[in-house]
């Protein structure tokens, strides 16, 4: 009963939410016709606010929002129904889908499980060892599949090997609180340093060649980005076992918890072997063949050969093929080709360097520090949808290349500390019961901060000198 009465809350309030969104949007529109001497510029403004109001609230997923931005853009005459689609025959959607598949032959198999418990019996001799070795095997993880993966894995492992320490309520101690915020902020910082972390970093590729016409590879992604992820593994357990004062937890029960949970795996097996065979064999192709073959190409090859080997079946990828972010990617890239036609990003530019004026560096550290705020009430792809071409746009011309910007906040989206909400795997944890708001609050606020210093000096430094400016 208490069950129905929430669904239908639920839907009501999605319901309410739609309406005000679709009259508010038709309202700019109906205006924008009577009384702007160029009613595209608004309509493309419309559209904007549109995308931005869907992909805040969600009141429909991602894929109905995604149709509604389709037929807008037609409706109002700012795309050809030729292009209306073109998201959906991007080949970086079909990297994205061959990247889940080969993250959901990794899950199927436990592998993941595997290195996550080997790698974590080499940090239990101390509790703050042990929140290090949760930062970093939660945040290397999350380059090899997405992050949300890796926490919903990890969840039960921390808990059952907590449950066997001698203490009591470790979960609600400050250990417990730090090793679940290591886990979501570690996923998270990790996420930035190859495609395989997030829809995001492959999507902030796709708006920065579709402006520019230069390409980005597997292999300059993860140079170009893995010093500022690495650096702020170490930050995140620096401000970690500095926010909460880690209690003498006894770690002798805890190792040899894991050391149990490792035994009860067993030998390694064929399905272990062949998802870490697909998993290498992924990661060499994209590095070595992607610029030739492309990312897509390979992507649907590799999940060809998956599926031909019963490595992983159709019914594995139905169920856990994470379909919203797929056509929230498509929705972002027609937003994409939108805004400029309209001249919506020419409008914005103009206002934001009336008020900013054209320093370089100020406008870099506006939007990165938007990037990383937005996030935390945002998809961290929406956010890079609707950031990224603004920025592009902006800062054409400064004498800045436009490949530092499009690293910058395609990082920053990803680092949605401060809310509960910001991440799928920030929600995780909070679910576990064991952690409060407010515990975000008071590492995630610091943590960002650090974040867009990181970007701003480390990022800018590493950058200059692979040359980029």
């Amino acid at each position: 009963m208490t069950e129905n009465i929430h669904l239908n809350t639920t839907f009501r309030r999605n319901i309410f939410q739609s309406a005000v969104g679709l009259l508010i949007f038709s309202l700019m529109v109906i205006f924008s016709y009577i009384y702007a001497p160029d009613p595209n510029l608004y309509y493309g403004g419309a559209i904007l606010f549109l995308a931005i109001y869907m992909w805040l609230l969600t009141p429909v997923s991602f894929i109905f929002s995604t149709f509604l931005i389709i037929v807008a853009s037609v409706g109002l005459g700012l795309l050809p129904r030729e292009e209306a689609f073109s998201g959906f025959s991007s080949g970086t959607l079909f990297f994205l889908m061959g990247a889940f598949i080969l993250a959901m032959t990794v899950e199927k198999h436990d592998l993941h499980k595997r290195i996550a418990l080997s790698f974590l019996n080499h940090f239990g001799d101390s509790p703050k060892r042990f929140i290090l070795g949760v930062t970093l095997v939660g945040a290397f993880l999350s380059m090899l599949m997405p992050e949300h993966g890796i926490t919903a894995l990890f969840i039960p492992i921390l808990i059952t090997v907590f449950l066997a320490a001698k203490r009591k309520n470790v979960l609600e101690s400050n250990f417990g609180k730090a090793n679940l915020l290591a886990l979501s902020y570690g996923t998270s910082v990790g996420s930035i340093a190859t495609f395989l972390g997030g829809a995001r970093n492959i999507l902030a590729v796709e708006i920065y060649s579709n402006y520019t016409g230069e390409s980005v590879s597997f292999v300059q992604w993860i140079v170009s980005t893995i010093p500022v992820s690495i650096v702020m593994m170490f930050i995140v357990y620096f401000v970690l076992i500095k926010v909460f004062t880690i209690e003498d937890i006894d770690m002798v029960h805890i190792r040899r918890k894991i050391e149990k949970e490792i035994v009860l795996m067993g030998d390694f097996k064929m399905g272990e072997a062949k998802a870490l065979g697909f998993l290498l064999s992924g990661f060499i192709a994209w590095a070595v063949l992607g610029q030739f073959f492309g990312m897509g190409v390979i992507a649907v090859a590799l999940a060809f050969v998956i599926a031909s080997t019963k490595t992983i079946t159709w019914d594995d990828v139905e169920s856990k093929m994470p379909w919203g972010t797929l056509f929230l990617y498509v929705g972002a890239v027609t937003l994409s080709l939108v805004l400029p036609r309209a001249g919506t990003l020419e409008r914005i530019t103009h206002f934001l360097l009336l008020y900013v004026g054209e320093n370089p560096l100020l406008i870099l550290a506006i939007f990165t520090i938007l990037a990383v705020f937005v996030s935390g009430v945002m998809s961290n792809a929406a956010v890079t949808a609707i950031t990224l071409p603004i920025a592009l746009t902006t800062m054409d011309g400064m004498g800045v290349p436009l490949i530092v910007p499009m690293y910058t906040i395609a990082m920053a989206s990803g680092f949605a500390f401060i809310l509960p909400i910001g991440t799928p795997s920030a929600m995780l944890v909070y679910a576990t019961g064991h952690l409060e708001a407010r515990d975000f609050l008071k590492a995630g606020l610091i943590l960002s901060v650090l974040g867009i210093i990181t970007f701003l000096t480390v990022g800018l430094l590493w950058w200059k000198i692979l040359g980029y400016w």
